[in-house]
């Protein structure tokens, strides 16, 4: 049985909709911030791509660009060995978390000894909901009794249960908002930054031919509680605004897993896929992968 530890973790800037990261191809960024990881690890370690034995990244809609399990094409894409492993998992907002649950699950029962779990979320470029068909009807079945709220709906169902007011929403935000600007200027998010370089969009999300280098979240927003106070609810009577409820992102994140022993050895880091698990994807892309019977 091993005992996984975290070894390295990175992350794209944040940018917003159709912001500094908007001319990205989804795999582009996750792929870049995969590639990142790598070289971040293996600075002083000697560690390598090829080392790694499974790869699980999570992602919420899994269309479009996002769809045919995209972690294992932003691997490829970022120019990854090919015979590593990997598969996309979908646990709604859970789904990067999950991915690390699973890494680190599998190197708990001795499954492999290194892997990588990352997320990816471009939703400049797939919208939102956009994998549930223009009228949500691909949820669920009918015989489902269940309403499905969107987000804004259920938040307003949570803060009336629990009794969270407008102020009370207001006071939060705009600590939040604070936080974030005084750890920038702190300096408390540059180890964990990846500067990501992305094209440069015009006012008609359309490229410039002109290249930036991006290594600052974009969200942040000088307010006030007056400010915040003038803003409309999204919902009629609700407490929920547009200064107070998340912006729609483009983002991705990767973390390294390794079994406690592997990590702490020296000079390299050593390890071979376990002869008894055959993992999925590890064939080249240029090919169909099939097996001949044992």
């Amino acid at each position: 049985m091993g005992n996984p530890v975290i070894v390295e973790a990175t992350r794209s800037p944040i940018g917003k909709r159709n912001g500094w990261l908007s001319g990205l191809h989804a795999t582009e960024l996750l792929g870049a911030v995969q590639k990142a990881l790598v070289d971040k690890a293996g600075i002083q370690s000697g560690f390598q791509a090829g080392d790694v034995e499974q790869v699980i990244g999570g992602c919420v809609t899994q269309f479009g660009e996002q769809s045919n399990n995209i972690s294992r094409v932003a691997w490829l894409t970022a120019g990854l060995p090919e015979h590593v492993g990997a598969t996309t998992v979908d646990c709604q907002c859970g789904s990067g978390q999950q991915a690390n649950h699973l890494v680190a699950g599998l190197i708990a029962i001795g499954a492999i000894d290194i892997g990588i779990a990352c997320g990816i979320e471009a939703m400049s470029r797939v919208g939102l909901g956009a994998n549930a068909g223009p009228d949500r009807s691909l949820i669920r079945a009918q015989s489902w009794d269940i309403d499905l709220p969107n987000q804004f709906e259920a938040a307003e169902r949570i803060a009336k249960r629990r009794g969270i007011t407008r102020e009370d929403v207001d006071v939060f935000g705009l600590e939040s908002q604070r936080r974030a600007q005084r750890a920038w200027d702190e300096g408390r998010f540059d180890r964990e930054i990846s500067p990501i370089e992305a094209p440069v969009l015009d006012e008609q999300n359309q490229p410039t031919g002109e290249r930036h280098l991006v290594s600052r979240d974009q969200g942040l927003r000088e307010t006030t509680l007056e400010g915040l106070g003038q803003l409309k609810p999204v919902l009629e009577g609700g407490v929920h605004t547009a200064g107070t409820s998340s912006q729609i992102s483009d983002g991705a994140a990767a973390v390294l897993w390794m079994d406690e022993a592997v990590a702490g050895s020296s000079p390299r880091h050593s390890s071979a896929p376990s002869p008894t698990t055959t993992w999925t994807a590890r064939c080249s892309p240029r090919r169909r992968c099939w097996r001949r019977p044992a």
